[in-house]
């Protein structure tokens, strides 16, 4: 009998294991929600980088870490087109996800030129509010606040995409719907 109660627990634990989204941490906010968590770190220069302050632009917050290579061929596209763009309509914030500080110091000296904001998740709290589980992980948030659009992972035409969506999100909030595109 013991021996059956055992077997009959090791199939529990191994189907609880193998069942869909045994271990999926939050899911992350759903397009038109508001986002998780507002407050993303501090930039470089000491800053607190809010979205609730970045209202009336469309912000891009892209989760990234120094190990991730697609992150690093992600950024200085982001960088491109926040140069591009400006910030009077659009800002860019880049969230570093648990990278030692040596790792982060490196990367920040590297990334020394970027305009774009960069701050720091040092313990993954930020990054788990949002549900972030694979990175890059992007996210564009409208001139009203809410999530427009989430982009999961990198291709080498993602760029592209990432455009499109924030360009849809100028439109929608603008008042006669032609707000300057943010470019490519």
């Amino acid at each position: 009998m013991p021996s059956r109660r055992r077997f009959a627990a090791a199939l529990f634990v191994l189907a609880m294991l193998l069942a869909p989204g045994a271990f999926a941490g939050p899911a992350g906010p759903a397009i038109g929600d508001a986002p998780p968590v507002t407050l993303l770190g501090k930039d470089r220069a000491g800053q607190a980088v809010d979205l609730a302050q970045l209202r009336g632009k469309v912000v891009v917050v892209t989760f990234w870490a120094s190990w991730c290579g697609y992150c690093l061929k992600e950024l200085p596209q982001l960088d491109a087109l926040q140069q591009h763009a400006g910030e009077r309509l659009l800002r860019v914030v880049a969230v570093n996800v648990k990278d030692d500080n040596d790792d982060y110091r490196a990367m920040m000296r590297q990334m020394k030129d970027y305009g774009i904001a960069m701050v720091r998740d040092r313990n993954g709290e930020i990054a788990d509010a949002w549900g972030i589980t694979a990175y890059p992980n992007l996210w564009i948030i409208d001139t009203q606040g809410r999530i427009a659009a989430h982009h999961r992972g990198y291709a080498e035409d993602a760029l592209e995409g990432i455009v499109d969506d924030i360009n849809r999100a100028l439109r929608a909030t603008s008042p006669a719907g032609n707000a300057a595109p943010a470019g490519s």
